[in-house]
């Protein structure tokens, strides 16, 4: 028998029968209906934001190829959108845990709920525009309900601050990362600091020397190969050594429900399920758009399955002793290295792609293009900025060389807003909240609120929890 996926009710909490269905199915805010006398955007702003903005803000900016753009397949989709959303932010999930106890493990749950509701409803708001053109990226969606308010302050601010938020917090990783590995091949230790100059010396290359950087579809199967490996052998690693753990002079304890770390422990997932600044053009690359509902509920399943497998088997054997990464308790071994080292280079050819995304948005607002400078005269400018931007960047990770907390802090200030709130705001802002029924529009301010508390609680305790990491540090020196 056939079975036939339907559209996701606007607001309501997804179901597996809804992810097949176009999301070009654009109507009028019940609010302001659309007419010929009052279109979505006055004649103004039509020749000047919106246009530019479609014109300035191109797949090269997060490195998507114009071929894909084409005639991308659901399966590229599938695994470009694994690549994106799962990364770094797994190594902190048992620690995520351990701030919330064993009840936070249904948070992984909820916020794949939620993410996966508010990653169909931003592809909804891009078709929004009565003259079927489709609008670009999130900012158009935030120009669109709130004008250049919408763009600068409500988008600008926190996609910004993601963009150059989570290469630092790559740098922060992968300077741990390297520095254990190197430890264990050649007995060398050159410190965390060093390994994290050294990192972002990498990524600096082809991010100054590289106008655009073009993620193909190849890096992206990468990502995803690593981050499954990855989970294996951090599952495979951590019941091996559970006998070691059980039996050692500090055995793990465990809390079901920790109440004050309940809301970090939600940023930091939240922060695992990142990626709705990038979805405008992973669906845009997509030959057949009606299949995005089904392709990112799929993606997102299979990043909470990860989630959920590391988050418990890392919990269960390391307890209230688990760390932020979570490697750093597991036993050292090859399989351990492999693993380190595959995400490493993960996070390392990642890195360049969020810093591109600000780099070539900034440079045009600060017109270092052709249209003002010699190509001699763009290319130098350009270097210098991109230069002062990885130097700014390395100097924030090694100042505040904590992945745990950082990730907490970054998850609660800017993912929450830009996966939970922000969505949701936009969407019952451009499609109006009279049409919808009592239980859609609940679960809408549900989602706001969760994503409100969220942001606030947790942003004060994981800023709270950075100043204790660096009065340890001081104490420790």
């Amino acid at each position: 028998m056939e079975v036939t996926l339907e559209s996701l009710t606007p607001g309501s909490p997804p179901s597996i029968e809804e992810f097949n269905h176009p999301v070009a199915s654009p109507r009028p805010s019940s609010d302001h209906p659309a007419s010929e006398d009052q279109p979505l955007l006055s004649d103004e702003d039509r020749t000047t934001d919106t246009e530019s903005s479609f014109e300035t803000e191109t797949y090269d900016s997060l490195g998507v190829e114009e071929e894909a753009v084409v005639s991308g397949s659901s399966w590229a989709a599938y695994v470009n959108i694994i690549c994106v959303v799962a990364g770094s932010g797994i190594l902190g999930l048992p620690y995520a845990i351990k701030l919330g106890g064993w009840i936070a493990l249904s948070l992984i749950v909820l916020s794949m709920l939620i993410s996966l509701h508010t990653s169909v409803i931003l592809i909804k708001c891009l078709y929004y525009n009565r003259n079927g053109k489709r609008l670009n990226s999130y900012g158009d969606i935030g120009f669109a309900a709130f004008g250049n308010f919408g763009r600068y302050f409500l988008v600008g601010v926190f996609n910004n601050s993601l963009l150059i938020g989570v290469p630092i917090l790559f740098f922060i990783l992968s300077g741990q990362s390297l520095d254990n590995i190197v430890e264990q091949i050649c007995d060398i230790r050159l410190g965390v600091r060093i390994w994290t100059v050294i990192s972002a010396s990498i990524v600096a290359f082809p991010f100054v020397f590289m106008k655009t950087l073009k993620e193909t579809v190849i890096l992206g199967v990468f990502g995803a190969a690593t981050t499954f490996f990855t989970v294996i052998a951090i599952v495979v690693l951590s019941f091996v050594d559970l006998s070691n753990v059980v039996n050692s002079p500090n055995p793990p304890s465990h809390s079901l429900w920790a109440f004050t770390g309940f809301p970090v422990a939600l940023a930091s997932i939240s922060f695992s399920f990142g990626g709705n600044n990038v979805f405008p053009h992973i669906e845009e690359s997509m030959k057949n758009k009606k299949n995005w509902n089904l392709v990112v509920g799929l993606a997102l399943a299979t990043c909470a399955a990860m989630y959920a497998l590391i988050a418990f088997a890392g919990y269960y054997v390391y307890g209230d002793n688990v760390m932020s990464p979570i490697y750093l308790n597991l036993p050292k071994g090859l399989v351990l290295t492999i693993a380190t080292l595959f995400m490493t280079v993960h996070v390392l050819t990642t890195a360049p792609i969020y810093l591109t995304s600000f780099a070539v948005e900034a440079e045009k607002y600060l017109k270092i293009t052709r249209e003002f400078y010699s190509p001699l005269g763009e290319l130098a400018l350009r270097a210098l900025f991109r230069t002062s931007l990885i130097a700014l960047c390395t100097g924030i990770a090694v100042i505040v060389p904590f992945f745990g907390d950082f990730m907490s802090f970054l998850g609660a200030l800017s993912t929450c807003a830009c996966v939970f709130v922000l969505p949701v705001v936009f969407y019952l802002k451009l499609f109006g909240w009279k049409s919808m029924s009592i239980w859609s529009l609940l679960w809408n301010l549900f989602v706001v609120v969760v994503g409100v508390i969220a942001c606030v609680i947790g942003s004060t305790d994981a800023i709270l929890a950075l100043v204790r990491d660096f009065r340890e540090m001081d104490v420790k020196h």
